[in-house]
């Protein structure tokens, strides 16, 4: 008498079975993961920069963007299972656009700026990350200065 598991046991067997057999075939989770890794790096590379490091908002941060993670790691198995990919897709895409504003913010605060690009996410999709706090200067070391020009 073979019994699947179930309960607990059933939910991590499904997942484990999607990642030994499934992950070939959906490279958007991965690239999620990844997307979600550069702007932890990159946040904390700007904070750093702005000396606005700070312990509460770094575990913010990263209790927020591992929650994610773990969310569709776990989560877009189950939705695949529902017969919900297309759904799960979406989700995923509207993640990496929002996670993709944000790496665009803090590389352009380090001085890192794609002109076009750049510009329309300023005006038209995120235009709240891309301002700096009042009483805060850019760093003097990625600031060019126009007499060297």
């Amino acid at each position: 008498m073979d019994q699947k598991p179930d309960g607990i046991f059933g939910i991590i067997e499904i997942v484990r079975d999607f990642y030994a057999h499934g992950i070939d075939e959906h490279m958007i989770v991965f690239v999620l993961m990844v997307i979600v890794a550069l702007d932890i790096v990159l946040g904390v590379s700007r904070a750093w920069a702005y000396h606005e490091f700070s312990s509460r908002k770094w575990r913010k941060g990263l209790v927020s963007h591992t929650a994610m993670i773990l969310i569709v790691a776990v989560g877009y198995p189950f939705a695949l299972y529902m017969n919900l990919g297309p759904v799960i897709d979406t989700f995923i895409v509207a993640m990496m656009a929002a996670y993709g504003s944000s790496i665009l913010a803090s590389l352009s605060a380090l001085g890192v700026e794609i002109p076009g690009l750049d510009r329309f996410i300023k005006q038209n999709v995120d235009h709240d990350k891309f301002q700096l706090k009042e009483g805060l200067k850019e760093p003097k070391k990625l600031i060019k200065k126009k007499e060297d020009k």
